[in-house]
This record gives structure tokens, C-alpha cells and sequence, in this order.
């Protein structure tokens, strides 16, 4: 299996190739038709100015003894003119009547048929190889003299210089482009190892924590590019994951100390019930005492069922339209026997019209029963509980409202953690429960989207606002 750095090197390098390729097969077939272009370009010049020529020279004989037809009688300065090897006149039967002195003049065939399919003033491009493997540039081009007969003008340039120059660039290009492959092969292998770096810091301190340090953290780049945004995001998660395995150590420990408790005074209890035989009294006592014990276990452990399902997203709810205003009645009645044992006072203050939302029934008692018994043990004898239900805007508005102890201003942060208890509660007779009352509150709200506020000052009691959307708002 090759590793990223392999594969991001060897694609760098097959583009590479084949830019390199491309771009050098485009230069030599560039230069190879600009050059061919210029010669051509020569030859038409040149054989058109000596076709002018003789046209103009009235009364001469076209090939006369002692004259040789020159090419450089008429020169063009605007345009780099090439002398030409050959200059041939031919007559319309295919023979030459004046020539320049070339060693290679007669090894260029003569094709006729293709002269005289040209028109007058018109040029003929061909190549020709020689026996000695030389490529010659012809051009041919008609035209008639003051007689009407028929004569062609051809002239060829070698092309040596060309296939020579063809033959450097080639090798030239042969030797820069494998050098260039090397280079960018080793350059694509730093860039990946450059680039990759952060990902294997990333990778070491994901081992790292996995060995369980979670306190383990990426360092994080200079320059916040993708790969810095990566570390960060993963730093963030490693927090976010150490904070919840901090609190899920924090609530096993909690767990067990809570359970402790009453299993250690069932045990005491039962344990010396059977030291020695007792009275049908003693053992009365002794069951009642086991009885509110197993009450409290099994409250306990209801609502660690309760959020420990909410957690893994199997606390399903069944929402139904609830008319809040009914529930809040029902819950007055029901806890009113509480609030007169603990000789306090609770006044409901009641909607003008009914308040309907979609909820779940059972889960909203809860909440009431918790924040309503809440209020309770936290409120001193003569006491005043509110609850309060009202509208506003598209939104329930039920609040809790006591005038007891209050919640010191270090503690409002952390109310609706598990097992969390106010930092004074230890000291506070008459205090009892688990801490998970309210956290057990927050998810209710939280699961039928809604808010939670909480309100107080030490010595004059607290107030816990819940929002909820109205049915069909």
C-alpha cells in the first residue's frame, strides 16, 4: 500500500510529465513550421521577383548564352531572405534551360505532370530527399514569356540547417525534461512532507490518546490555513471529549457514593435486627427503615435510567397537546399536602386563557414535581412558593418562584450538572436528594425546545423561568 506522501508525489509528477511533454512537443513543432514557414517564405519571394524579371526584360532570350539567372537582383529588406542552392528554369517540356552551378541541381526529379497542373503565377512547395539522405526545399512557378510559351522558375534551399536544428532541440528537450522530472519529482516530495507534517502531529498525539492521555494537544500552526483548522477542530474535540469522560468519571464516582449510602444503612439495619431475636415493634421499625431506604434507591436509580437513556437518544418522548394550565392545577393539588406539612404557603397564579403546547405528559409532571419539590426543601418554615403561568409573544411562560435560601452566584453555573448540590447544602438540615433533580429539568426542556432561566440572590429565594413554543405558533 503506498502512503499519501507516494501517491501526492506521484501525481504531482504524472501532471508534470505531461505539461512537460505537451509543452515540448509544442516548441518543437512550433519552431520546426517557423522555420519551414521562413524558407518557403524565401523561396516564393525570391522566384517571384526572378519571374518579374524576366517578364520585364523584352526582346531577351530566357537562358542566352554567358547569362545565369541571379536571385539577388531584387532584395526585400523588411524580410530575412535565405540564397537559394538551386535556380532552374524549365520549359514547358520539362527541360532545363538555365541553371545556377549546384552540385545537387540535377539529382532533383522533374514531376511534369504536377508542374503543369499549376496556373500562372502560382507556387508549388515540395520536399525532396537525395540519395544522400539530404532533404531540399523546392518551390516551382509559372509563368509565360512575351511569346506565350509556357516556362516554370524553380529554386530549392536545403534543409540541413533545419533537420539540424530539429535534432538540437530534440536532444536538448530529452535531457531538460527527465532533469526537470527529477527536480519536481524530489521538490513534489518535500512540498507532500511539508504539507503532510502537521498531519502527523496530529496523528502522534491521536496515538498518544490514545494510550488515555486525553490532555494530549496538537500544536497548532502559525499560519491557519486547512490543516491548521484541522489541528484546531481536532483539539477541540480531544477538549470536548476530555471534559466528558471527566464528567462521566465524575458521575460514576457520584453514582457510587450516592448508592453507597443507603445500601450501608440497609445493611447496618438489617444486620443488627438479626443479632438477637426482637419484638414484632423492632422489626416493624427495622422494615420501614429498609422500606424508605429501597424508596430511595429506586428513585435513584430511575433517574440515572432516565438520563442515561437521554444520553445514548433512547428517552423518547410522546408528545401529545398538553393544556399546561390543567397540569399546573394538578400539580398544585397534589403537592399542596407537602406545602402545608412543611407550614409553608404556594399561590398558582393562573392563565387567563388555556396555554396548550405539545409535550409529553409524564415528563412535564416531572419537571413540575422537581422544581416544585426543590422549592420546598430549599424554603424555610412560613415561607412563600409562586407558581406562575402566563403567554408571551408565540411562548409558555411558567415560573418557579421561592423565598428561601437562595443560590450563591458560584454555584448558578453548575445547578444543572448530575449530582451537583448547592456549596452550603452539606451544612443545611432537612436537605436531602441526589442532585440530579434539576439536571433531569434541563433535558425535559431541552427535549421539547424550550429555555431555562435561573434567577436568585442569596437570603431572598430564586426564581427558575421555563419557555416553551405554544402548539401551532
Amino acid at each position: 500500500m503506498l502512503s499519501l506522501r507516494v501517491k501526492l508525489t506521484l501525481y504531482y509528477l504524472a501532471i508534470l510529465s505531461a505539461v512537460l511533454i505537451f509543452f515540448g512537443f509544442a516548441i518543437y513543432a512550433y519552431l520546426s513550421r517557423s522555420l519551414l514557414w521562413t524558407i518557403d517564405y524565401s523561396l516564393a519571394t525570391q522566384a517571384q521577383a526572378i519571374v518579374q524579371r524576366m517578364v520585364t526584360e523584352v526582346g531577351a532570350e530566357v537562358g542566352s548564352a554567358g547569362h545565369s539567372v541571379s536571385p539577388h537582383e531584387e532584395h526585400h529588406s523588411d524580410q530575412l531572405l535565405f540564397a537559394p542552392q538551386v535556380v532552374q528554369v524549365i520549359d514547358g517540356r520539362g527541360r532545363i534551360t538555365d541553371e545556377t552551378l549546384s552540385r545537387v541541381a540535377h539529382s532533383i526529379p522533374i514531376n511534369l505532370e504536377k508542374l503543369n497542373q499549376l496556373g500562372n503565377n502560382q507556387d508549388l512547395f515540395e520536399t525532396f530527399r537525395l540519395e544522400s539522405g539530404e532533404e531540399f526545399r523546392v518551390v516551382a512557378r509559372r509563368s509565360q514569356d512575351a511569346e506565350g510559351s509556357t516556362y516554370f522558375v524553380r529554386l530549392g534551399q536545403s534543409l540541413a540547417p533545419l533537420q539540424q536544428a530539429r535534432r538540437r532541440l530534440l536532444f536538448i528537450l530529452l535531457i531538460t525534461i527527465p532533469a526537470a522530472l527529477l527536480l519536481g519529482s524530489y521538490g513534489g516530495l518535500v512540498l507532500a512532507n511539508q504539507a503532510l507534517r502537521p498531519v502527523d502531529r496530529i496523528t502522534r498525539a491521536a496515538e498518544r490518546i490514545g494510550t488515555g492521555d486525553l490532555s494530549e494537544r496538537v500544536p497548532l500552526p502559525t499560519k491557519m490555513d486547512e490543516l491548521g483548522r484541522l489541528a484546531a477542530t481536532f483539539n477541540n474535540m480531544i477538549a470536548r471529549l476530555e471534559a466528558a469522560f471527566e464528567r462521566q468519571r465524575q458521575f460514576t464516582s457520584d453514582a457510587s457514593h450516592e448508592l453507597r449510602t443507603p445500601l450501608a444503612v440497609l445493611r447496618g439495619d438489617i444486620e443488627i435486627a438479626l443479632r438477637r431475636d426482637r419484638t414484632p415493634e423492632e422489626y416493624k421499625r427495622v422494615l420501614t427503615s429498609s422500606l424508605e431506604e429501597i424508596i430511595r434507591l429506586s428513585r435513584l436509580v430511575e433517574d440515572l435510567l432516565t438520563l442515561a437513556r437521554a444520553d445514548i437518544g433512547q428517552a423518547a418522548l410522546r408528545c401529545e397537546p398538553v393544556s399546561l394550565e390543567d397540569l399546573c392545577q394538578q400539580m398544585v393539588d397534589y403537592i399542596s399536602p407537602l406545602v402545608q406539612q412543611q407550614e409553608q404557603k404556594l399561590i398558582y397564579q393562573a392563565p387567563r386563557s388555556p396555554i396548550i403546547i405539545n409535550g409529553d405528559l409524564q415528563r412535564l409532571k416531572q419537571l413540575l414535581l422537581n422544581l416544585l419539590d426543590n422549592a420546598i426543601k430549599y424554603t424555610d418554615k412560613g415561607g412563600i412558593i409562586t407558581l406562575g403561568l402566563k403567554t408571551a409573544g408565540d411562548e409558555a411562560v411558567l415560573t418557579v418562584a421561592d423565598t428561601g435560601r437562595g443560590i450563591a452566584p458560584e454555584d448558578l453555573p453548575h445547578i444543572f450538572e448530575r449530582f451537583y448540590r448547592h456549596s452550603h447544602s452539606s451544612s443545611e438540615k432537612g436537605v436531602t436528594g441526589f442532585g440530579l433533580g434539576l439536571a433531569i429539568v434541563k433535558w425535559i426542556v431541552d427535549s421539547h425546545g424550550g429555555k431555562i432561566e435561573v434567577s436568585s440572590e442569596p437570603g431572598k429565594g430564586a426564581i427558575f423561568t421555563l419557555r416553551f413554543p405554544l402548539l401551532n405558533s
